[in-house]
């Protein structure tokens, strides 16, 4: 927590965010959501997708328990709305091409790889989240979405998404979670480890804090970019703590053109002289690493943030890179590259 603070203090100011709450449906809900399953299942077999509101998609990987990764994700309403609340929200994940047979679950929701059923409650605010888990590997992965039937809304507003999504592994040597680029950060106020079902209805509460991650890569000059993410498979040294340098410097430059260093930032150091006397990697503390990086002298164009982790003690290294932009207009989801 205190390390958090440290990191994002100016992201922690303010006032708290909004959030829309998703949960579990109970009783007469579900009749709310069971046409969805048959929904899915048509889009699977070849069916036009409803996009009654227009939906970008943006998710990250997290390490979990049981040999799965956490795929928290987050739904941009880029164009209609929903105005009929509740919402309904299924989501179903199958191996990449398989088929999404019938019939759908009824309870529980057992029969993929992962499959959900969430009540999202108002207000919403431009964006809905929720996660779910897998183990690695490849998938398509589908979101459908409807609003509430009622007397003013004879044809309710429904969409299903269809994403591909590659799950990585998380446990394979030196890696990362994704780094996720935070329009914001809180504390948890709630506190503790959330449990499983707690997870899924706030996907982004995260490492004691609660992140609104953004949802573009373009800013102006006058904002802060701020990158928060877990540092995996570090070996110990002695007393039981890493010896990880976490490097970090924006570059840009025109295609076909040699790159430029732009900005340098202080390197991370997480060792035995900087970590706290508990921190303990057998015991399962995290490394959690993280900049904010003023943007204001950087001109309007194109960049990248080149994230380089070292693992002094295994004589490793791996990179990470986020692209962004400054002072464009257009608002687009980026991929980190891993």
């Amino acid at each position: 927590m205190v390390l958090v603070a440290a990191l994002f203090g100016s992201l922690l100011a303010g006032p708290a965010s909004s959030w829309a709450q998703s949960r579990r449906p109970t009783g007469d809900e579900w009749n709310q959501v069971r046409p969805l399953f048959l929904l899915v299942e048509r889009v699977a077999a070849g069916a036009p997708a409803p996009a009654d509101v227009e939906l970008s998609w943006q998710c990250h990987f997290v390490g979990a328990d049981a040999g799965v990764v956490l795929v928290p994700f987050t739904l941009d309403i880029r164009r209609g709305t929903f105005t009929s609340l509740p919402v309904a929200m299924y989501v179903r994940v199958v191996l990449r091409g398989a088929p999404a047979p019938a019939p759908g679950p009824i309870d529980p929701l057992a029969q993929y790889p992962f499959e959900d059923a969430a009540i999202v409650e108002g207000p919403i605010d431009g964006r809905l989240a929720r996660a779910f888990t897998a183990p690695p590997g490849a998938y398509d992965v589908y979101v459908a979405v409807a609003e509430r039937q009622s007397s003013s809304t004879a044809t309710p507003r429904t969409v299903v998404l269809k994403q591909e999504v590659t799950v990585p592994d998380l446990k394979s040597g030196l890696t990362t979670s994704s780094i996720i680029v935070a329009e914001r950060v809180e504390v948890d106020p709630a506190g503790g480890r959330a449990t499983y079902e707690q997870q899924l209805d706030d996907p982004y509460r995260l490492w004691g804090t609660r992140i609104t991650p953004a949802t573009r890569r373009t800013f102006s000059a006058s904002e802060m970019f701020s990158v928060l993410f877990l540092v995996y498979q570090a070996q110990a040294a002695r007393d039981d703590k890493p010896d990880v340098e976490v490097s970090y410097s924006v570059r840009g430059g025109a295609p076909g053109t040699a790159d430029s260093l732009l900005a340098g930032i202080r390197p991370e150091a997480f060792n035995a002289t900087t970590l706290p006397p508990a921190f303990s990697l057998s015991g399962g503390d995290l490394i959690l690493a993280g900049r904010q990086i003023p943007l204001r002298a950087l001109a309007a164009g194109d960049y990248r943030l080149e994230i380089v982790i070292t693992d002094k003690v295994a004589r490793t290294a791996v990179r990470r890179t986020v692209p962004f932009s400054v002072g464009k207009t257009d608002i687009v989801f980026a991929s980190v590259r891993r």
